[in-house]
């Protein structure tokens, strides 16, 4: 089983630019380890961009370089097929304009402005299972107008974020590990990967980025899906083989909204109630799983929760715990 090991012969390019962002705090430690993920897919992207922003102040960390990044990576691993992938896909970008954790899609969608180029927008802080990019790059080709993803949720009517219950959130957050078929949601999430087009978007998702509140601007994931469904652009989680490993250390934006006074919660219901209007009618949260999706049977879960096992045990013996 291809694992936690990269192996360029039995891996193909596919027509995928990886896009992510990160911090100066992340840029030792989770940041390689989620590259190193990225490069031990079953189908490789052709690309893998890590976009620092504002240019200005990462020009003086001497530290955050490609060069450092590619050191970082090889104390992972320092095979040679590791080290030929890093360089012959791995590309760090500087942009002047800091836009925070939406730095992960901003750019590249104003770059491939009204193009169809595949665009898999990942977190820095996951270990993200070998089948992510060949997964969603399959799903991409049923459906070319979504936006598909490995973990969403629907928004509720009243606009406000989150639930409140052991099983409650069980039936609101939709993880892709647990069901059999494709489920739409109204917010797809970054740290699971999700995999977009720039032609769903218009001028709208970066010009109307400098109008709104800071605390707006850093809660990207109900950004850009509140910005799709403006659009009518579906959004959906699919099914897969398993989860992705956590190797979260650091957490900025909870950080940056301590620092300022803000919390998520209320970030998270501010930029819920600025897309009020655009918001699918259809497809409100209904509490008790009264839509939820349709599950796998337990045979299957069991199945797939093994992999998961394994994978886990294999980061263990690889890197250590997080």
């Amino acid at each position: 089983m291809f694992l936690l090991q990269p192996n360029f012969f039995d891996s193909h390019i596919v027509d995928v630019i990886i896009s992510l962002t990160t911090t100066p705090a992340r840029f030792h430690y989770e940041l390689p380890l989620a590259i190193h993920s990225l490069l031990c897919q079953t189908e490789l992207p052709k690309q893998i961009r890590v976009y620092l922003s504002p240019a200005s102040l990462i020009k003086q960390q001497t530290n955050m370089t490609l060069a450092q990044l590619r050191v970082y990576v090889q104390n992972l691993d320092s095979s040679e097929t590791m080290m030929k992938l890093f360089n012959d896909l791995v590309d760090i970008w500087l942009e002047e304009e800091d836009f925070g954790p939406a730095t992960k899609f901003l750019p590249i969608i104003k770059e491939f402005k009204g193009k169809s180029q595949r665009i898999l927008i990942c977190d820095d802080d996951q270990y993200y299972h070998p089948y992510t990019v060949a997964t969603l790059y399959h799903y991409s080709a049923r459906y070319p107008k979504s936006i598909l993803g490995f973990r969403g949720w629907r928004v509720r009517q009243d606009l406000f974020w989150g639930v409140g219950g052991h099983h409650e959130i069980a039936y609101h957050i939709i993880e892709s590990f647990y069901i059999s078929q494709i489920y739409r949601v109204g917010v797809i999430t970054a740290n699971h990967a999700y995999l977009i087009r720039p032609s769903f978007f218009d001028e709208h998702i970066y010009d109307d980025f400098n109008k709104v509140s800071n605390d707006i601007r850093h809660v990207d994931d109900i950004w850009i899906n509140g910005q799709a469904s403006a659009r009518n652009i579906s959004r959906y989680v699919v099914p897969s083989c398993c989860s992705h490993i956590t190797v979260t250390r650091t957490h900025a934006l909870e950080e940056y909204f301590g620092r300022n006074r803000m919390d998520r919660l209320t970030a998270n219901n501010h930029a819920l109630r600025w897309f009020a209007d655009r918001w699918e009618k259809d497809l409100w949260y209904k509490f008790g799983g009264e839509n939820a999706p349709r599950y796998r049977n337990w045979f299957v879960l069991i199945y797939r929760q093994w992999i998961f096992l394994l994978l886990q045990f294999k980061f263990v013996m690889y890197f250590g715990f997080v």
